[in-house]
């Protein structure tokens, strides 16, 4: 079974690994371009999206043979879902490898609020010994996460030990590990908002978590509380969320995603002083290759035992996740 690691870039690590007791049947092929993809493996029945490359449309139409295609991200919305349901073409995710590296960046990003890290650094800069900073803690205090998945459950975990109460929100309403207390639907949603003094956004990308929080929801949150999310921009109004940060509807944000990326120079959150920003990094570890490795190589003993049975983190493509 041909198998193709589609990567532009930096993937020695990732086909060191995966390499390593390769199952019997299965040959992996390298290609960096879409070229390479056309000329050396156009009877490929398995695709691996690895260092940046993600197959669209065009390309899936080139692979008539193709049957699977494995992300290393956990999020699907960048791939044409619509054209893998209707060709029948399985997808798996890498959810598990997130979880410990963006856990510890939610707490980073809740610590650095509750203590004002940033404006103790711009006082480095100015070589300012300014010790009347504004200074809270988390003990105490109730986080509300949105997204109840792996990474949700690690924050909430993280959250727990130091001592904070936290809420969860899921469609299900289904109770999870680490969680004070699950809130589901709308009039859910608006209440834990309303309890939380910190809201993590780690909702995967759907149509139905599209402007998930809006000018209502944004409303429904404490005036001093702060947003943190590390989920999508498109979960967020980034408009409506402006507005609130700019006239005190809430007291501050901390953002790894965004609506643009790059985040364009003229947008205002970049002059905001209550906005903590980060360049979509919360899910980047030294270890990430390593994990993902991991379940990859999982899912081509799968294949290589019967490829007809069941893969690890497959995704539902109606739903997206």
């Amino acid at each position: 079974m041909k198998i193709i690691v589609y990567a532009p870039k930096n993937a020695e690590s990732l086909l060191s690994q995966l390499e390593v007791a390769l199952p019997h049947g299965i040959k992996l092929v390298h290609c960096q371009s879409r070229e390479d993809v056309a000329s050396r493996a156009p009877d490929a029945a398995g695709f691996i999206a690895a260092g940046g490359g993600m197959p669209d449309s065009a390309m899936l139409e080139e692979l008539p043979q193709l049957r699977w295609v494995q992300i290393l991200s956990a999020g699907a919305d960048k791939l044409p879902l619509a054209d893998l349901r209707r060709r029948g073409i399985r997808l798996t995710n890498a959810k598990g490898v997130h979880q410990i590296q963006m856990s510890e960046f939610a707490m980073l990003q809740m610590l650095q609020w509750a203590r004002r890290a940033d404006l103790h650094f711009s006082n480095q800069l100015d070589k300012r010994w300014g010790r009347r900073v504004p200074s809270g803690e988390l003990h105490g205090q109730t986080a509300g996460i949105l997204g109840t998945g792996s990474i949700g459950q690690a924050i909430a975990a993280k959250a727990q030990a130091f001592g904070m109460r936290t809420l969860g929100y899921n469609t299900s309403g289904r109770t999870e590990p680490h969680f004070d207390g699950i809130f589901h639907g709308e009039d859910g949603l608006l209440s834990l908002l309303g309890e939380s003094d910190y809201v993590v956004v780690i909702v995967p990308s759907t149509p139905d978590t599209q402007g998930l929080i809006g000018k209502e929801q944004l409303q429904a949150m404490k005036p001093s509380a702060c947003l943190v999310n590390l989920a999508r921009g498109t979960v967020v109004s980034e408009p409506e969320l402006i507005a609130a940060l700019q006239n005190g509807t809430i007291a501050g944000a901390a953002l790894d995603v965004f609506e643009e990326e790059p985040l364009p120079a003229e947008s205002p959150l970049w002059e905001l002083p209550n906005v903590l920003i980060t360049p979509h990094v919360a899910g980047a570890s030294p270890r990430y290759n390593e994990r993902a490795a991991h379940i990859v190589r999982e899912n081509l003993r799968r294949l290589a035992e019967n490829p007809d049975g069941p893969l690890h983190n497959e995704v539902d493509l109606s739903r997206g996740y």
